[in-house]
């Protein structure tokens, strides 16, 4: 009965003792617990700060690229209208001169026109006037011949004339 009272005895100090070890065990697991969903928490709050930064960071990012961008198309504008605006100068230019060239050589070709044109009138004139002199010289030559003949016809009538009275007894002129 001692014995039995002492096992009963042992066997409500181990259940206590058990039960004890049960709560502690139960109390430590739940402070655990509550330590790792407060680690899990800060851990929840660190990454939700370290998306919302990336996020940020990403945002920034792309505002700062798309100010690039539009920065580069202004300069890419600009150059374009720079570039068309110095091609049309240039074409400009370009007509201006191929005018002028046009009018210098119209210029030119009407300069070379009245320089023939007053040579031909000039050689025209030459062989007019040589022409004439010719014509004259041989108006000229033609009365000298003329009265050459007539000169030379006279002569011979005359010796006709003379040699016919000789014929007919008169005096002979040695």
């Amino acid at each position: 009965e001692a014995k039995k009272e002492e096992l009963e005895s042992n066997k409500d100090e181990l259940t206590e003792a058990a039960n004890a070890k049960k709560e502690d065990l139960a109390s430590a697991a739940e402070a655990k617990k509550e330590e790792l969903e407060c680690k899990k928490d800060e851990l929840m709050e660190a990454a939700n700060a370290k998306k919302d930064g990336l996020a940020a960071t990403a945002e920034a990012k792309k505002e700062e690229l798309e100010s690039k961008k539009d920065e580069l198309v202004e300069a890419a504008n600009a150059k374009k209208e720079e570039l068309v605006s110095a091609a049309d100068s240039k074409k400009e230019e370009l007509e201006s001169k191929k005018d002028e060239l046009t009018a210098s050589k119209q210029e030119e070709l009407e300069s070379k026109k009245d320089e023939l044109t007053e040579a031909a009138n000039a050689k025209t004139e030459d062989l007019a006037s040589a022409a004439e002199a010719k014509k004259e010289e041989l108006e000229c030559k033609k009365d000298e011949l003329m009265e050459a003949a007539n000169a030379k016809k006279e002569c011979l009538a005359a010796t006709a004339d003379f040699r016919s009275r000789g014929k007919e007894g008169g005096t002979r002129i040695q």
